[in-house]
Parts: structure tokens; C-alpha cells; sequence
């Protein structure tokens, strides 16, 4: 295709009357069964569809993408909004909002990451969607076991299977090699 604009604004119709047929097919096909789903649950795709929005130029125009890398930030935080979102607002959980909040730090290290990936892999980048990421999950592992339900009990069994692990691997191996062997695994 000549026009690339032309491409882009067509394919971005597509994807939008798609998803308006799946919230009205999905309306109809449930409600027979007592399940409500419409758009009063299926609203967040709207922040899922502005995100593909921002992700559809990084494949379009994929010859110019370290130039419109900077899309992935608002194409990633928008993503990963409309699922947060999309999740609560089916599930009718607003309180997991009480632990969800810390995706947003970690859905902005993606960015960073996938930005990172997109341009000429400065280091400033990587180290940026680390900390980010790092931050994020490490308060998600708070949060949700302080909040979070299920999420609650398997985070800490977890943090003790990993000590457990630690333990065990200090222990059984501490004489099997001198302290200066500095294998490379």
C-alpha cells in the first residue's frame, strides 16, 4: 500500500468496529444466560483500543521505528490501564485496587524496556525499566499479599520456598568448592 496513513487510519477502523461487534455479540450471546456483559464491564477495551492506537505506528511504518519509539510509553501505560480495568471492572472487584495501583510503576518500566528495544539500547534506559519494574513487582508481592485474597497466601509461601531454596543450596553445596572458584554459569 502507497499510503501508509491510509493504512493506518484503515486498520485502526477495523480493529475499533471490531471491538464495538464483540461488546454488542458479547452483550447479546450472555444475557440469555444471566450474565451481564456490555459495556457497562466491557468499557476499559476503549483504553486497550486507544493503546493499540499508539502500538499500531511501531508496525506500519516499521522502517522508522526507533523514531516513533517514544509511542510504546503512552501505547504501553494505556495496554496495561484498559486491562487492569477491564479486569476489575468484570470481575466487579474494585477493591483490588488496594494492590493494582503498583502495575503502574511495573507497566512503566515495560515502556522503558520496550523502549529500550526499540531505539539504540542506551544503558540509561535499561536501568530506568529495572528500577521501575523492580519497584513495581517488588510492592505487587506487598500489597497483594496484604490485600489481595488468594494472592495473600501464595505470596508468602512462595518468599518461603525461595529461602527454603537458598537455605538448602547454602548448605548442600558450601564444601563442594573451594571459596575461590569463580565458575561462570
Amino acid at each position: 500500500m502507497r499510503n501508509r496513513g491510509s493504512l493506518y487510519v484503515g486498520l485502526l477502523l477495523i480493529l475499533v468496529g471490531l471491538m464495538f461487534l464483540f461488546i454488542e455479540g458479547a452483550a447479546r450471546t450472555m444475557q440469555p444466560l444471566g450474565v451481564s456483559l456490555g459495556w457497562s464491564n466491557l468499557w476499559p477495551l476503549l483504553l486497550v483500543m486507544v493503546g493499540l492506537a499508539f502500538w499500531l505506528p511501531l508496525f506500519v511504518w516499521s522502517e522508522r521505528r526507533s523514531e516513533l519509539a517514544g509511542l510504546a510509553i503512552p501505547a504501553t501505560l494505556f495496554t496495561a490501564n484498559g486491562l487492569i480495568l477491564l479486569y476489575t471492572a468484570i470481575t466487579g472487584n474494585w477493591a483490588a485496587w488496594a494492590y493494582l495501583w503498583t502495575l503502574e510503576p511495573l507497566a512503566l518500566g515495560l515502556s522503558f524496556l520496550v523502549l529500550y528495544y526499540l531505539t539504540n539500547r542506551h544503558k540509561a534506559l535499561a536501568v530506568v525499566a529495572a528500577f521501575f519494574i523492580a519497584v513495581g513487582g517488588f510492592l505487587f508481592l506487598i500489597f497483594a499479599s496484604a490485600f489481595g485474597g488468594m494472592v495473600a497466601i501464595l505470596v508468602p509461601l512462595l518468599l518461603i520456598a525461595a529461602g527454603l531454596i537458598l537455605l538448602l543450596r547454602g548448605s548442600l553445596f558450601r564444601g563442594d568448592r573451594p571459596p575461590d572458584d569463580r565458575r561462570e554459569y
